[in-house]
C-alpha cells in the first residue's frame, strides 16, 4: 500500500469521526458517510440497516463515474436475495465479513434476483467486492457493501481488515445519528458513545485534570486501572513513554492533538509510535482530540480518543519491508550489493543496526559483508563463532540457510534504544527476511555456477579457429541468444576430407544440456563420417541414423558443402537437410543455392541431394543458421530478402560476415530466442 493511499485512509477515518458526534441527523449522516467512502476506498458503496425484528432497510447508495444518478437510484431500491450464498444475506445472517477478491458472472448471478438485477450488477463493472457487518450495542445493526472496478483497483485481505475498522466507525456514526433525535445533551451523547467504544477515551477539563477515562485507556496506556490514569497529570503520563512520529522524529506533549485541542484548535489525527519505557513494548497509536464548547462558546472539555493500530501498522510495515527487500534481492545478481541494500532497509524501522556475516570460503571464519546503522559486527561475529543463535536481549542473530542445505551465513540485528526489545512478531519478520536473503544468495551462486558451466560448454562446442584452406578464405561469426548465455544448438565447422574440404553449419532443436549433447553428437559425427567417407550425403546419412537411435525425437538441420578444386577450377557440392539454403555471391550478387530436404532425425531415410555450383575467383558462399533470418525486429523478422540486400556488393568473406553481424545487431529489438551462426567461404584469385 502506498503512503498516499495510507494517508487517504487515515484521513477517511478522521473525517468519519468528525461526523460521529451525534449532532447530525440520520439522513445527512448517511449522505456524508458515503461521500467519504466513495471514492477514497470504493467505487460503489451501499449502507443497509436491519432492525431488532429483522426488517431490512437500504438507507443509502453511492456510485463514482458515468451514469451515477441512475445507478444510485437503482441500487437504493434494490433488495438482496435472502438465500444468496455470498454478499449481504451471508453477512447479515452470520455477522462475519465476506471478501470476493475476483468478481465473476457466476457470483453476480448468485446474488441477483432476476436477469434485470443481474444486468444492474454487471453495469457496476466490479472487479472486487467486500461486505462487512455494522455492529453497535452488541448486535448487528446493518452492513456496508463496497466494490471497486472502474478505478482499476482490487481488494485483498488488508483492505478487508481496513473495512472492518471502517465499519466500526460507520456503525458508531449511524448509531449516534439515530440517538441525536432523542438525546440532546452533550454529556448524554458522550455516555452513549463511550458505552461500546473499544478505543481509549480521555476527557479533560481545560488546563485541569482528567475527569474521565475508560478501561480501554488504562489497558492501552499500560496502566493498572482507570484511577491510575485519572490521577496522573498530562506531563506525568507523557514521561512514561518515548513517542515518535512515522518518520522517527521524537515528539513532545505539545505536539499531540490533545494539546492543540486544549487551545481550542481543531487538530488533525496523529499516528505515533509509542514505546513504554518500563518494558520497551511498542505500539502504534492514532491520537485524535476534539475541543467541546459550551452554549456560550467557551471551551469546556477536551475529548481524546486513542486507537490502537499496532497490528495493522505492523502488518503494513512488514509487507512494505518484505516487498522492498524482494525488489532489492531481485534487482541484481551481486549478492553483496543486494544484501547491503536489505541491511539498510531494516534500519531504523525494524532495528537500530544490522550486519550480514558470511565466510569467504567454507572453512573461513565469518566476515561482515553488509552492515547498516550503528553496527556491532565484532559482537555478532563472536556469537556466531560460538554457535549462540537466537534472541539475546536487544540482539538477535538468525541463520541464512536454504532448506536441505548447509548454512551459508547469518543476519544479526540489534537495538540500542533503551528498553526496546524484539518481540515474537519482530522475530517472525526477521526470520522471513533471512529466508528470502538466503534464497537470493543461493540463486546468485547457482547462477554464477550455471553461467560458468554454460560458458565452458559454449567454448567447448564452438569450433577451433577456422583452418586455412588452399585457394579459399574462411570467415565466421557466432552469437548466442539471450542475456544468460545459455547453451544453444548452433554450430559450424570446416575440416579436410578425401578429395577436398567440407564446411558446414548446423542447428540443433532446443537449448540447454540436451541441446549441448546433440550439438556435440552432430558435429563430431559429421566430422568423423566426412573424413572417412568424403561424401556430404553419406555423412548426413550417418548422422541421421545416430539421431534416430536417440530415445527422444532429436531434430538437426544442416547445410553442408564439399569444396573441390580441379585444374584451377573450383566448385562446391551443397547438401541441405531442413536448413536455409546458402547464398552464392557471384560478382557481388547473391543467389540461393541447394535443394531443400527433410531434417535429420525426422525419418529413418531421407532424400538428400547434391547441388553443385562453380566458384570463380572472388565468389563467396554464405552459410548461415535460421537465427539470422528469424531475428526479431520492431515489427517483423529479418527475413531472406533483407539478408540478400545486406550481402549485395560484399567484397570478401570478412566483409560479408561484418555486414551480417552489423545488420542483425541494428535490426534486433529485445531478447532473441535463437542463436546466430554464419560461415563464409571465399574463392581466392589465382587459386
Amino acid at each position: 500500500m502506498s503512503s498516499r493511499v495510507e494517508d487517504d485512509r487515515i484521513a477517511l477515518l478522521g473525517s468519519i469521526d468528525e461526523i460521529a458526534t451525534g449532532t447530525v441527523l440520520l439522513g445527512e449522516t448517511v449522505a456524508r458517510l458515503l461521500e467519504f467512502v466513495v471514492p477514497v476506498f470504493a467505487d460503489v458503496a451501499t449502507l443497509d440497516t436491519i432492525s431488532v425484528e429483522g426488517e431490512f432497510r437500504r438507507i443509502g447508495s453511492r456510485v463514482e463515474g458515468r451514469g451515477r444518478e441512475e445507478l444510485e437510484a437503482a441500487l437504493l431500491s434494490r433488495r438482496p436475495v435472502p438465500e444468496a450464498p455470498v454478499g449481504l444475506p451471508r453477512v447479515l445472517a452470520s455477522a462475519e465479513s465476506n471478501l470476493i477478491e475476483h468478481v465473476t458472472d457466476d457470483e453476480l448471478r448468485a446474488i441477483a434476483a432476476d436477469e434485470a438485477d443481474f444486468e444492474l450488477l454487471r453495469a457496476l463493472e466490479l472487479r472486487s467486492a467486500l461486505f462487512v457487518p455494522l455492529r453497535a450495542r452488541g448486535r448487528t445493526v446493518g452492513a456496508l457493501a463496497c466494490g471497486v472496478g472502474t478505478s482499476g483497483r482490487e481488494y485483498d485481505e488488508a483492505d478487508l481488515r481496513f473495512a472492518e475498522v471502517l465499519s466500526a466507525r460507520l456503525a458508531l456514526a449511524l448509531d449516534n445519528a439515530g440517538l441525536s433525535a432523542a438525546v440532546r445533551g452533550l454529556e448524554q451523547r458522550f455516555e452513549a458513545t463511550l458505552t461500546n467504544l473499544a478505543e481509549a477515551v480521555l476527557v479533560r477539563e481545560p488546563g485541569g485534570p482528567l475527569v474521565f477515562a475508560n478501561p480501554a485507556a488504562a489497558r492501552l496506556l499500560g496502566l493498572g486501572s482507570v484511577e491510575d490514569v485519572t490521577s496522573a497529570t498530562s506531563e506525568q503520563l507523557m514521561a512514561l513513554y518515548d513517542v515518535f512520529d512515522e518518520d522517527g522524529r521524537e515528539l513532545r506533549l505539545a505536539d499531540l492533538p490533545s494539546t492543540r485541542a486544549g487551545r481550542g484548535e481543531h487538530a488533525k489525527p496523529l499516528l505515533v509510535r509509542n514505546v513504554i519505557r518500563s518494558s520497551g513494548e511498542q505500539r502504534w497509536l492514532l491520537h485524535k482530540a476534539t475541543p467541546v464548547f459550551d452554549a456560550q462558546g467557551e471551551l469546556s472539555l477536551i475529548v481524546s480518543v486513542i486507537e490502537d493500530l499496532t497490528e495493522v501498522k505492523r502488518a503494513e510495515l512488514a509487507q512494505r519491508l518484505l516487498a522492498e527487500a524482494g525488489r532489492a534481492l531481485s534487482s541484481s545478481l551481486d549478492y553483496r550489493e543486494t544484501l547491503q541494500r536489505v541491511a539498510e532497509l531494516t534500519v531504523p524501522g525494524l532495528a537500530d543496526w544490522c550486519a550480514v556475516l558470511m565466510p569467504e570460503e567454507e572453512e573461513d571464519a565469518p566476515e561482515v559483508i553488509a552492515a547498516a546503522g550503528t553496527s556491532e559486527p565484532s559482537l555478532a561475529a563472536q556469537r556466531i563463532r560460538s554457535g549462540q543463535l537466537g534472541p539475546a536481549g536487544g540482539t538477535v542473530t538468525v541463520p541464512l540457510a536454504v532448506a536441505g542445505r548447509p548454512r551459508i551465513g547469518v543476519m544479526a540485528l540489534g537495538l540500542t534504544e533503551p528498553g526496546r526489545r524484539f518481540d515474537e512478531a519482530d522475530l517472525a519478520l526477521i526470520g522471513e527476511l533471512a529466508d528470502r536473503a538466503a534464497i537470493a544468495v543461493e540463486n546468485a551462486r547457482l547462477y554464477a555456477e550455471r553461467s560458468q558451466i554454460a560458458t565452458t560448454l559454449q567454448r567447448s562446442l564452438r569450433p577451433p579457429e577456422l583452418p586455412e584452406i588452399p585457394g579459399f578464405r574462411l570467415a565466421g561469426f557466432y552469437q548466442a541468444a539471450g542475456e544468460q548465455n545459455d547453451v544453444g544448438g548452433d554450430f559450424y565447422d570446416a575440416f579436410e576430407v578425401p578429395g577436398g574440404w567440407m564446411v558446414l553449419v548446423g542447428d540443433v532443436a532446443g537449448r540447454g544440456a540436451e541441446a549441448a549433447a546433440l550439438t556435440s553428437l552432430s558435429r563430431y559425427t559429421l566430422r568423423t563420417a566426412g573424413k572417412l567417407l568424403g561424401d556430404p550425403v553419406a555423412a548426413l546419412e550417418q548422422l541421421n541414423l545416430a539421431l534416430c537411435e536417440q530415445p527422444h525425437l532429436s531434430l538437426v538441420s544442416v547445410c553442408c558443402a564439399l569444396l573441390r578444386e580441379e585444374d584451377a577450377r573450383a566448385q562446391a557440392d551443397i547438401v541441405l537437410a531442413g536448413h536455409p539454403p546458402p547464398s552464392h555471391l557471384h560478382r557481388g550478387h547473391p543467389q540461393p543455392v541447394g535443394a531443400f530436404a527433410p531434417f535429420l532425425g525426422a525419418y529413418e531415410r531421407g532424400a538428400w541431394a547434391t547441388v553443385s555450383v562453380a566458384l570463380e575467383p572472388g565468389d563467396q558462399l554464405v552459410l548461415y543458421t535460421d537465427g539470422v533470418i528469424d531475428t526479431v525486429g520492431e515489427h517483423e523478422r529479418f527475413g531472406e530478402e533483407r539478408l540478400s540486400q545486406t550481402l549485395l556488393g560484399a567484397t570478401s568473406a570478412a566483409d560479408a560476415v561484418a555486414r551480417i553481424e552489423h545488420a542483425v545487431s541494428d535490426f534486433a529489438r529485445g531478447p532473441q530466442v535463437d542463436d546466430v551462426a554464419v560461415m563464409v567461404v571465399e574463392r581466392m584469385a589465382g587459386g
